[in-house]
């Protein structure tokens, strides 16, 4: 049994669960809105949850899929929110061993300034960065990267953006609230598909765009990547605790490879279709491996 978290409102998790259906594996969503019972303990000999009242032991689940979790739908009071996030996402974390990705390390990428200083401590190349709202800092940050910066959330949900001279003159630009701040690395985007099991799939990215995803004409070509950067990318895996990610490269004008961030939930279908990569039955392989 393979357990999505996720929705059939969520492109990827349906595909996955009719790939899956295709292959004759039991599979089934596990939509946080839709609160389960559950029932699991230290010793975990007959833990269990019921999804759509069918009752499915842990001990029978091999692999879950993490693609979108919607929390626990807030109930009749604080208290009851409280206990029944808590007991869920302690659910969650204890099935870390068989979850690509764990809770951990989806709750890590929210935040992005850590990642980021994860990765930048254990000698990981990535863009000069700050998260603030002071705005001399800004100032100072912009000016020493000769005005050539970009912004993005600290959590996501958002595209990147060149911070362009009128934003910045703008005085209530960071009041409100703090963001992440970037050099700017001119060059040409590289996504990559890295598995802990050694699979590495990667493609350049030709985009209109700062951030690929608002170019939906962007073409992708396979690319290969120099051998200490593979290691690179499945040092990271270890670092941030994923077992698969889709990691983002910068590659310089100058041909440096700089490290941007590792999705715990990317995104791949078209990606897969432009570049004939096989990231769906390696993902399908790992999930259902005993």
């Amino acid at each position: 049994m393979i357990l999505i978290i996720g929705s059939d409102e969520d492109f990827h998790s349906k595909y996955i669960l009719e790939k899956l259906h295709e292959q004759n594996t039991p599979a089934k969503y596990f939509d946080t809105r839709k609160y389960p019972v559950l029932n699991w303990s230290p010793e975990g000999e007959n833990d269990y949850i019921i999804l759509d009242d069918e009752k499915i032991y842990l001990k029978d689940v091999t692999g879950i899929y993490w693609r979108w979790y919607y929390g626990v739908i807030y109930g009749t009071s604080d208290i009851v929110y409280r206990e029944k996030t808590s007991a869920l996402e302690s659910f969650l974390c204890s099935l870390e061993d068989i979850s690509w990705n764990s809770l951990q390390s989806v709750e890590l990428h929210r935040k992005k300034g850590l990642q980021s200083k994860i990765m930048q401590n254990n000698g990981i190349r990535i863009p000069k960065t700050i998260v603030t709202n002071d705005q001399d800092a800004l100032e100072k940050f912009y000016l020493e990267n000769n005005k050539n910066i970009i912004y993005k959330p600290v959590r996501g949900g958002a595209y990147t953006q060149k911070l362009k001279e009128e934003d910045f003159l703008r005085k209530d630009t960071l009041i409100n609230c703090p963001c992440q701040l970037q050099e700017c690395i001119d060059g040409i985007d590289i996504r990559v598909y890295a598995f802990e099991t050694g699979e590495i799939f990667s493609g350049e990215i030709l985009a209109n765009s700062i951030d690929f995803r608002a170019d939906d004409k962007a073409k992708i070509n396979k690319h290969p990547l120099p051998e200490n950067i593979q290691k690179d990318c499945l040092k990271i895996l270890k670092l941030l605790g994923l077992k698969y990610s889709g990691i983002d490269i910068r590659l310089s004008n100058s041909g440096e490879y700089v490290f941007i961030e590792a999705n715990p939930a990317p995104m791949f279908t078209h990606f897969e279709n432009m570049t004939g990569y096989e990231i769906t039955n390696t993902l399908i392989k790992n999930l259902k491996k005993v």
